[in-house]
């Protein structure tokens, strides 16, 4: 699939997740397989006010992951426009909107999905900003705002109106949240109502459902992303046929090398949260995991975290190594 000049190899790709797709968790995602990796979001307020963490935490992305997309997050063309630019000029392949984001905080003040409620208005925005974008750019969009107001394919054909290169639709409703199942149909009329690249996001939990969902809707990729959670490897089709033994070694490696991105990617207080997150995901639902989670969350720094892990993975059964994705149920 290419989008706009930039080529995608793969059918799938992680999601970006507020607090959970940021350099280091990309990273390893990309090098178990994942096709492209999408920021987690940029406020673009923050851009424009020059905000240090937004620009420079945030924003920051590693050279291993490109080519690479950085997500931007606003509602007004006055900030939207400068931090795109500004995302462009800091080296992004591709620029993505996010007009999907549910949670209330950003909807009340007009941005994610709330940006699906005046289609004109949105318009003029996206306008704004291809005029001022070389590189392509794309959106990611819900069905819509609720279930009286499902309106994906407007939207849709109003971003390729507008030049908008490609859309990734999550077919809930912003009121849904995440809950519920997800509606693969929406995304087909989508396919069938546009002519530029479409990617689907929504129940994807394997790559054997990535392979369904594009038979059933006609995207050329899917993302993965609760289900990628504490399983990055999720994108390795290869994972599946290891013994188990093979597949602990393999979840051992790809954990030996994100735990070191993370100390280099976040200042001490922050990596330590990163830290202990990830690597409760990554113990999932096996045995005694409660409490190993909470001596694990206990720890003060990076070196009695990994000491507190590592007891725990040492003792962990490879037989009964891949366990279900507790961060996904």
């Amino acid at each position: 699939m290419f989008i706009g000049n930039v080529e995608v190899k793969g059918l799938a790709r992680l999601a970006p997740m507020a607090g959970i797709s940021n350099a280091a968790y990309r990273t390893v995602a990309r090098e178990c397989g994942s096709a492209l990796t999408t920021s987690e979001e940029i406020d673009a307020t923050g851009l424009t006010r020059m905000n240090a963490k937004t620009r420079y935490d945030i924003a920051k992305y590693l050279p291993e992951e490109k080519p690479i997309a950085l997500q931007i997050l606003g509602a007004e063309a006055e900030y939207l426009v400068p931090g795109a630019q500004w995302l462009q000029d800091q080296g992004a392949d591709i620029i993505d909107l996010n007009m999907g984001c549910p949670v209330q905080k950003i909807t009340k003040t007009g941005r994610g999905s709330a940006m699906m409620k005046d289609v004109a208005k949105t318009a003029k925005i996206l306008e704004a900003m291809r005029k001022v974008l070389t590189v392509p750019f794309t959106i990611k969009i819900r069905s819509g705002w609720d279930e009286k107001h499902l309106n994906a394919v407007e939207v849709s054909k109003m971003a390729e109106d507008v030049g908008v290169d490609a859309i990734t639709v999550h077919p809930r409703t912003r009121s849904q949240q995440f809950t519920g199942l997800s509606k693969w149909e929406m995304i087909s009329q989508v396919v069938d109502a546009v002519n530029i690249p479409i990617t689907g996001n929504g129940d994807v939990k394997s790559m054997s459902d990535a392979r369904r969902m594009s038979a059933e809707t006609g995207v050329e990729s899917a993302m993965i992303g609760r289900a990628a959670m504490g399983a990055p490897w999720v994108f390795d089709e290869s994972f599946e046929d290891l013994s188990p033994e093979g597949k602990y070694d393999y979840q051992t490696r790809v954990i030996n090398r994100h735990m070191p991105l993370i100390m280099e990617h976040f200042p001490e207080k922050v990596g330590l949260i990163q830290m202990q997150r990830h690597l409760s995901w990554y113990a999932g639902g096996r045995d005694r995991v409660r409490s190993f989670r909470v001596e694990l969350f206990g720890a003060r720094s990076y070196e009695e975290t990994r000491d507190v892990f590592d007891r725990y993975w040492a003792s962990v059964d490879p037989a009964v190594s891949q366990q279900p994705n507790m961060a996904a149920v």
